[in-house]
């Protein structure tokens, strides 16, 4: 028996209703980054700076 990890990128907006991202197809390599490539891309996440550090957002709150 195998089993498989999808990987989850949670928005970091306070106030976002529903803060999931995630690919539920299976991608190589299975890493963050893949996966935040992969949402960048497809469906409209990004990776920004707030006061130094760095912070994923969903569409809504990009």
């Amino acid at each position: 028996m195998s089993a498989d990890a999808y990987l989850i990128i949670i928005c970091e907006h306070p106030d976002c209703e529903f803060p999931e991202g995630h690919w539920s197809v299976r991608f190589e390599p299975h890493t963050h980054t893949e996966l935040r490539r992969l949402l960048k891309e497809h469906r409209g996440w990004t990776r920004k700076r707030r006061d130094g550090r760095l912070v994923d957002l969903c569409p809504e709150h990009a």
